[in-house]
C-alpha cells in the first residue's frame, strides 16, 4: 500500500506539471472536447486568450469542414531591395500583411466586456505555409511569415504584418551593360497545401514601394502582378495556386557610364590619332604602345567590374575587344608602312601607277604629297630616259614609296573610322 500509494502521488505529481506547461503554453493535453482547465486569469482579455487557447491545435487548419479552402491574402510592402549580379540574388526587405480567416478564432464579445480585437503571436496559432518558390537557398523553413503579432478579431479575421527577408533568384542578362533592364519575378504559394485546402488570392494593390528606401544602383521601372491558377497535366483534379510579381529594374547607369563609356570613347579618339600622325613620326609608334596599354587595363577593367556568365558578354566588353585588336593592328600597320616609306630602292611600275593615279588631281596631291614629288612621280611614268636617269637617283625614287605609305595610311584611316561606325552600331546599346 505504501508503494502503491508513492506511485500514485507521483502520477498526480507528474499530471499537475503537464498542466500547469498546458496553462502557460495553451497545450491540448485532453481528448475530451469541453475539459479545459480554469483560468487563473483575472482580466477580461486573459480569460479570454486562455480560452481561445482551449483546445486549438497551431498545426490543423482552421476551418470546421475540412471540405472548406482557407482563402489568404496578402501584399508587399516593399522597403529596400538590392540585386547581386554576382551571386543571382534578388534581395528584398519588406513588410507582409497577411490576411485569412480562422474559424476557431471566434467569440461573443458581450461574453469578455466587450473586447473585439486582441492580440496573439504567431507560434500561438496556426498560419499559411506561404512560401517563395524561386528562393535563392533551399536550405531551412521554407516559409517566409516570421515571428511577430497579429491581430484577430471577434470574427476570426486574423491580420498578420511581418517584416519578411527573401532572397530570390534572378540571373541578369548584361548583354546592354550598363544600361541594362533585369526582369526578376517572386513567386508566392503553398508549401504543402493544395488550392482546395489553402487559396491563394491576388489582391488588387498587391505592391506598394511608396516608403521603399532608394537603391543607388537600381530602381523599379515597372512591375506586375498576376496569379497562376496552378493546373498542371500530373494533377487535372488538383489545384497549386500561386502569385507571380514581376519586377522591371533599370540600372542607374550614371557611375557606370563615367567609368566604361568614356575610357570606351577616349581609346577611340586615341586610335584614330595616332593615324593622322605621319608613320614616320617616332611619336605615332609611341602613342600606338600607349594606346594598346591603356585599352588592355580598360579590358581588364571591364571583365573584373561584370561577371562573365557564358554567352550573355556584355556588348560594350565585345566593343573594347575589338578596339583593342584594331589597337594593336594600328602598331603593325605602322611598323610596315614606315618600312616602306624608307626604302630605297626604285618603285616597281606597279606602285609609280597607283601614286600617279592617286595624285593626278589637286585634292590627292594635296593630301599625299607636294608638287616637286608629284613632278618627280610624273618624268618616272612619262619619259624613258628621265625615268632611266632617275633610277639612279635614290632621293627620286624614294619619293614614290613616301606618298605611296601615304596612301596606305589614309586608307587605313578610312577603314579604321568605318570599322569603328560598324562596331558602335552593333555593340553599342
Amino acid at each position: 500500500m505504501p508503494l502503491s500509494r508513492s506511485r500514485t502521488n507521483s502520477v498526480d505529481q507528474y499530471a499537475f506539471t503537464i498542466q500547469d506547461a498546458a496553462n502557460l503554453y495553451g497545450w491540448q493535453v485532453s481528448a475530451e472536447p469541453d475539459s479545459c482547465p480554469s483560468s487563473s486569469a483575472t482580466t477580461p482579455t486573459g480569460k479570454l486568450k486562455m480560452a481561445l487557447r482551449c483546445d486549438y491545435d497551431a498545426t490543423t487548419r482552421p476551418v470546421v469542414s475540412h471540405l472548406n479552402a482557407t482563402t489568404v491574402y496578402f501584399r508587399v510592402v516593399m522597403k529596400f531591395f538590392s540585386l547581386d549580379i554576382n551571386t543571382n540574388t534578388l534581395s528584398i526587405e519588406a513588410w507582409m500583411p497577411t490576411y485569412w480567416k480562422d474559424e476557431h478564432l471566434t467569440w461573443t464579445p458581450a461574453d469578455y466586456n466587450n473586447i473585439t480585437r486582441i492580440h496573439l503571436q504567431t507560434d500561438e496559432i496556426w498560419t499559411p505555409d506561404v512560401s517563395i518558390y524561386n528562393r535563392a537557398s533551399e536550405g531551412g523553413d521554407p516559409t517566409i511569415l516570421s515571428f511577430t503579432k497579429c491581430s484577430v478579431t471577434s470574427k476570426g479575421n486574423v491580420l498578420c504584418v511581418p517584416s519578411v527577408h527573401v532572397d530570390a533568384l534572378c540571373v541578369p542578362n548584361l548583354s546592354l551593360y550598363p544600361f541594362d533592364t533585369q526582369r526578376c519575378d517572386l513567386r508566392f504559394g503553398s508549401w504543402v497545401h493544395k488550392g482546395e485546402e489553402l487559396n491563394l488570392r491576388l489582391v488588387k494593390d498587391v505592391m506598394s514601394t511608396v516608403d521603399m528606401e532608394p537603391n543607388g544602383e537600381w530602381e523599379i521601372a515597372n512591375w506586375t502582378a498576376k496569379r497562376n491558377p496552378g493546373i498542371y497535366k500530373c494533377c487535372p483534379n488538383t489545384t497549386y495556386p500561386s502569385v507571380e510579381i514581376v519586377f522591371n529594374l533599370k540600372r542607374l547607369s550614371g557611375a557606370h557610364a563615367a567609368s566604361v563609356v568614356i575610357p570606351t570613347i577616349v581609346a577611340i579618339i586615341l586610335t584614330l590619332t595616332s593615324l593622322i600622325l605621319s608613320p614616320l613620326n617616332k611619336d605615332r609608334f609611341v602613342l600606338c604602345c600607349v594606346n594598346v596599354i591603356a585599352q588592355f587595363m580598360h579590358v581588364q577593367y571591364m571583365s573584373w567590374q561584370v561577371p562573365l556568365k557564358g554567352d550573355q558578354i556584355p556588348l560594350l566588353l565585345l566593343f573594347a575587344r575589338d578596339s583593342l585588336l584594331l589597337a594593336v593592328f594600328t602598331i603593325v600597320f605602322t611598323l610596315l608602312i614606315k618600312s616602306l616609306m624608307q626604302r630605297g630602292v626604285a618603285a616597281p611600275p606597279a606602285v609609280v601607277m597607283v601614286v600617279s593615279g592617286v595624285t593626278g588631281n589637286r585634292v590627292g596631291q594635296y593630301i599625299f604629297s607636294n608638287e616637286d614629288s608629284i613632278r618627280a612621280i610624273e618624268l618616272t611614268k612619262d619619259d624613258e630616259d628621265t625615268a632611266a636617269i632617275l633610277k639612279t637617283n635614290s632621293s627620286n625614287s624614294s619619293e614614290a614609296w613616301v606618298v605611296f605609305g601615304k596612301i596606305l595610311d589614309f586608307t587605313l584611316f578610312v577603314i579604321y573610322i568605318i570599322v569603328y561606325f560598324a562596331l558602335f552600331m552593333k555593340f553599342v546599346p
